[in-house]
């Protein structure tokens, strides 16, 4: 596994070494943890955002559809 060098505020490595050894983790162990659930955290952000993009594309395509139905229920007979 490659290594990194990390340089972290004093109450921060303070807290995540706190936190890992309630969880009965190594702080290494605790901080891949945390990393991975931000990375998630993310990727779903992303993803949500993704989706309400194609939404309001779809919404728009929908709307005008809709208009050129009420167009063609307005032509008389």
């Amino acid at each position: 596994m490659p290594n990194i060098n990390l340089s972290l505020p004093t109450e921060q490595l303070t807290k995540a070494t706190l936190m890992a050894s309630t969880l009965g983790l190594n702080r290494s162990s605790y901080l891949r943890r945390a990393i991975e659930a931000y990375n998630e955290k993310i990727e779903r952000e992303i993803l949500a955002q993704k989706f309400k993009e194609a939404s309001e594309r779809c919404r728009d395509e929908s709307l005008r559809v809709c208009r050129e139905f009420e167009s063609i229920d307005n032509i008389p007979e």
